[in-house]
């Protein structure tokens, strides 16, 4: 079998997710996860609309769920818009630091970033393209959410993930 889904993850860490909730990794020809695909995209840099994005970006992560690696991309991450060539959203309850590190955020937080992203007229690539997930008994929002806000506030919006437009 092979595994497809819309997490923001790589998909080495999709298979081991898996063997954690107790499936034999053996049974898993692999996995194609959203996340693998942008890591892939931004990597190459062999599609037109990637090989025009800069390498500073605005990075949109998780706290609570662990923060998304960057490494092997060459990419700088930065705060603030003024700076920024993309803004690339893997989660929605942090903004990534320089150091490495996250700062928690509020998607209230995250959404004052994509207007002035917006303003300054920053493309965005969205890792994960749903809007929420359930977990236990709740909805959670996902990067989805925040596409779709930038889309609203006349931003361009790279989806990545299921289904393509």
């Amino acid at each position: 079998m092979v595994i497809i889904s819309n997490s923001s993850r790589r998909a080495s860490t999709t298979i081991e997710k898996l063997k954690n909730l107790g499936f034999d990794p053996s049974l898993f020809v692999g996995a194609i996860t959203s996340g693998e695909l942008t890591h892939q995209y931004l990597q190459r840099r062999d599609n037109a609309w990637f090989a025009a994005l800069g390498r500073s970006c605005i990075h949109m992560t998780w706290s609570d769920r662990g923060a998304i690696s960057l490494e092997g991309l060459g990419l700088q991450v930065i705060e603030n818009a003024e700076e920024a060539d993309f803004i690339l959203a893997h989660g929605t309850e942090a903004l990534g630091l320089p150091s490495g590190l996250v700062r928690p955020m509020s998607l209230d937080g995250l959404e004052k970033i994509l207007e002035h992203c917006a303003a300054k007229k920053i493309p965005m690539v969205v890792a994960n393209p749903d809007f929420v997930t359930v977990e236990a008994r709740a909805l959670s929002i996902m990067p989805g959410t925040l596409a779709a806000k930038y889309e609203k506030l006349g931003g361009e919006v790279k989806w990545m993930g299921k289904p393509d437009k």
